[in-house]
């Protein structure tokens, strides 16, 4: 069976939009199945490559034929997003890259970098501002807010976020936080605020 024919016999994973533009990074919100293999079409090259989803990290793969990345997450067989709990981890773990939030908003990709210092999000209101307002009723104003830390020394970030106010919960995994409730993100975490699913990747250095 020739590499071509080896390719179609694979689904297409979703459509790759870019995240910033001009810039060589592509998110894909169609989940993928753990531990199956798909097809990817490079939207720069547009040479057809495949890949096997390995577990339910946001993965990231490079195009074999040019500098284009893919990132995509997977969910469980029954359809459902896998469930992992995040865990609080030792700062010296934490890596030396910046983050992104990345979102839906309208079926357009929004993103917005985690400089250190506090970012306020919550649903769009003249009177109490957020940093990232959503138009989402369901959304809480100033609903969470994540503080990033850098260590002056090791240069290593971590996330830390914690729930202002929520008339729903807000959902790190799929596990339930209310308000005062804090916890560490880690890349390739998604956290619900409303109806509005964000996703914390790390920034190309």
């Amino acid at each position: 069976m020739d590499k071509t024919r080896r390719r179609d016999q694979y689904p297409l994973l979703g459509d790759p939009q870019q995240l910033f533009e001009g810039d060589n990074v592509y998110v894909i919100h169609e989940k993928a199945e753990i531990g199956k293999v798909y097809s990817f079409k490079c939207p720069h090259c547009h040479s057809l490559f495949i890949s096997k989803t390995m577990n339910d990290e946001v993965m990231k793969i490079k195009c074999p034929e040019c500098e284009t990345y893919i990132c995509f997450s997977s969910r469980g067989e029954d359809g459902n997003p896998a469930k992992r709990r995040t865990q609080i981890i030792a700062e010296s773990e934490f890596p030396t890259r910046e983050g992104i939030l990345v979102w839906n908003k309208g079926g357009q990709i929004k993103s917005h970098v985690l400089l250190p210092g506090e970012t306020i999000i919550g649903r769009a209101d003249s009177n109490e501002l957020s940093d990232i307002s959503i138009e989402d009723n369901t959304a809480s104003r100033r609903s969470v807010k994540i503080v990033v830390t850098k260590g002056e020394q090791s240069g290593k970030y971590n996330f830390k976020l914690t729930v202002l106010r929520t008339t729903n919960a807000v959902y790190v995994n799929n596990n339930a936080l209310y308000a005062k409730s804090s916890i560490y993100l880690n890349y390739g975490d998604n956290f619900k605020v409303g109806e509005t699913v964000f996703t914390l990747i790390a920034k190309d250095n």
